[in-house]
């Protein structure tokens, strides 16, 4: 359904991007982690790390007009007790590393306008495109983000007769150990680049299942996969590419499967009239910016691209608005 607009929601609208930034900047100079330990004045802050003082002042002051921060009557800033497990770096629940990650789409999201004027994106933020620091962030987002979705989606599905899982671009490895932990019998691969595959791997000891995975360097766009798998799954990935692109991912993938093995393919997938799910619609406005031909795609599409890869018996298996829609196909039994 619709918003229903006023002239005040559409003004709280543009203007939501001045508590926004007033945050990301918070988050990139890790001003809520230097607060941790203790209150600090913003003189003391100011002189020890070389911030301009009035500046800090002013940011600090909205920080805590917000709630973000707590101001004493003596003028010390603190970061509330019920915040820290959130904005503080070191925390396992932290999400500072998407923060920081809007951050990165801020910059991506302000050549919009450019971008549908000319049709020409200055600034792809693609994995190349990002530093190693970058792309630490970036990642521990996606496990931040991902680590209820990914048991809710594992929990989906019937992974009684699966026994090799094969997760391309698997990142961090929050839903590889998803599906593990809902699949004692599984052991599975995780393919990624290989300083991903490295980041992965500290995440995967860290929880345990290292010793049920293989690490797999690889880009998935230039690379084949590796083979002798009865499920593979591509979470996230889909909307990167062009349908050409997704294509040319869907025959690496049946060529990885085994007959008879399924492709579990997570993602947004828009209604015939590409308006519902909305943040799916939305979504495609961040690919737009952040990458030279990525998308959010109709249900209809991807049939359509798997089955041209030869998939049979392509579904929706679950509906969802949140990034949790979930398609499966097969690849047939030989003979």
């Amino acid at each position: 359904m619709a918003e229903k607009w006023s002239r005040e929601k559409l003004l709280e609208v543009s203007g939501a991007f001045m508590l926004s930034r007033i945050l990301i900047t918070a988050a990139e100079l890790d001003l809520f982690s230097k607060l941790e330990t203790g209150p600090r004045t913003a003189e003391n802050l100011s002189e020890k790390e070389g911030w301009d003082l009035r500046g800090l002042r002013i940011l600090m002051d909205a920080l805590a007009a917000t709630g973000f921060l707590a101001r004493s009557s003596g003028g010390e800033y603190g970061l509330p007790h019920e915040l820290a497990d959130m904005l503080a770096a070191d925390r396992e629940e932290s999400v500072l590393p998407m923060i920081l990650h809007r951050g990165r789409m801020w910059e991506s999201w302000s050549h919009l306008t450019e971008i549908v004027r000319t049709g020409k994106n200055p600034n792809p933020m693609g994995a190349d495109s990002r530093s190693k620091e970058e792309m630490e962030s970036f990642i521990g987002a996606m496990h931040v983000v991902g680590k209820m979705m990914a048991d809710t989606i594992a929990k989906s599905v019937d992974l009684t007769r699966y026994t090799r899982l094969l997760d391309v671009g698997g990142g961090p490895g929050t839903y590889t150990m998803a599906f593990l932990n809902r699949a004692p019998q599984m052991s599975a691969t995780l393919f990624d680049l290989p300083d991903v595959a490295e980041m992965a791997r500290r995440r995967l000891e860290r929880n345990g299942f290292l010793h049920r995975v293989d690490l797999a360097e690889g880009d998935f766009r230039t690379d084949d996969l590796p083979t002798g798998y009865d499920l593979v799954l591509l979470s996230a990935i889909v909307h990167m590419n062009s349908r050409e692109g997704n294509r040319a991912l869907f025959r690496k993938a049946y060529q990885a499967l085994e007959p008879g093995g399924t492709i579990l393919v997570r993602d947004h997938f828009l209604d015939e009239s590409r308006t519902h799910p909305r943040d799916g619609a939305v979504f495609a406005v961040n690919m737009l910016t952040a990458t030279r031909a990525g998308n959010s795609y109709m249900y209809t599409e991807i049939r359509e691209d798997l089955e041209a890869c030869g998939f049979v018996d392509v579904r929706l298996i679950r509906e969802g608005t949140k990034m949790d829609q979930l398609v499966s196909a097969v690849k047939e039994q030989a003979g």
